[in-house]
């Protein structure tokens, strides 16, 4: 028989300063994360409950493939090592669902730029042409 591995998971963390939830959705081959922000106040019980039954088709998941993501290891220097350590312990070590929010961000960032640039590229050409109507309007005579 086939056997379906679906789960979903909320996991509540305090980020100075609002608490925020994070949605894990996993499927047999699919990893799926979504992050909410619930308020500066500590989330009721009641909240979390209209979250999940009144609001639930507002939550957005951005589809993550962690395995491809992950970097062979190059040969580091001692000392770089030794930094990045320090930098990992003052920072706190990150959980699989938030580095792909993190990486879901990062995307969303990188389009929305993409985005922008051929926006204001295309305004730019409109620009030039309606600059060079005018100029031929000039030259037309009378």
């Amino acid at each position: 028989m086939h056997q379906n591995n679906n789960s979903l998971s909320l996991t509540i963390i305090f980020d100075q300063p609002f608490y925020v939830g994070i949605f894990e959705r996993k499927t047999s081959d699919v990893y799926e994360v979504s992050k909410i922000n619930l308020g500066t106040t500590e989330p009721r019980d009641s909240l979390i409950y209209e979250l999940l039954i009144e609001n639930w088709h507002h939550v957005r998941f951005n589809t993550v493939n962690i395995a491809n993501n992950e970097q062979i290891p190059k040969k580091v220097n001692p000392k770089r090592m030794q930094r990045l350590a320090k930098k990992a312990l003052k920072s706190g070590l990150s959980t699989k669902a938030q580095e792909a929010v993190k990486l879901a961000q990062t995307a969303k960032k990188l389009e929305k730029r993409k985005h922008k640039s051929l926006r204001n590229q295309e305004i730019k050409e409109q620009r030039y042409l309606l600059s060079q109507k005018k100029k031929s309007e000039k030259h037309r005579g009378h």
